[in-house]
């Protein structure tokens, strides 16, 4: 299994968002200039580097992805790095893990009865714990998914 890479450009000029993904190994056997126009320095800006999450569903860190919860679906940031889980609701210490995680973007929002639909355990979750989630974008190219409603 070859590592997948994903880096987002902006276009100089037009400030277009662009992205490229390569494995590793095609990095290895040739120049990055020769893979693609973008890595030209003149003309494109580097804006970001992610590896890839979950290479099924097309996931890397960075993306924004939908989880579904029994009080109902939320938005998270996938995220390569250490982070704490606690699936214990408060019973244990929560454990300093790394890897990658999904981090709740809006962690405080409530049902119509005024309940968190997110529990705080939940807020950081192994994207190995989630028994299910749908990419819907990337935080380059689709920066109003950040929002929350009323903003």
């Amino acid at each position: 299994m070859d590592i997948l890479m994903r880096y987002v450009f902006k276009h100089r000029a037009t400030g277009i968002i662009e992205t490229k993904v390569f494995s590793i190994s095609q990095l290895e056997e040739q120049q990055a200039k020769n893979l693609t126009p973008c890595f030209d320095e003149t003309e494109y800006e580097l804006i970001a580097r992610n590896l890839c999450a979950d290479e099924e569903k097309d996931v890397f860190a960075g993306d924004l992805i939908k989880v579904p919860n029994f009080r109902g679906d939320y938005v998270a940031s996938v995220k390569f790095g250490e982070f704490e889980e606690d699936n214990s609701g408060g019973e244990y210490i929560p454990s300093k893990c790394v890897g990658f995680y999904a981090e709740a973007l809006h962690p405080n929002v409530t049902d119509e009865f005024g309940l968190r639909i997110i529990y705080e355990c939940y807020v950081q979750r192994s994207l190995n714990d989630l028994d299910s989630y749908q990419r819907i974008g990337n935080i380059y190219q689709n920066p109003e998914l950040l929002k929350t409603e009323g903003e």
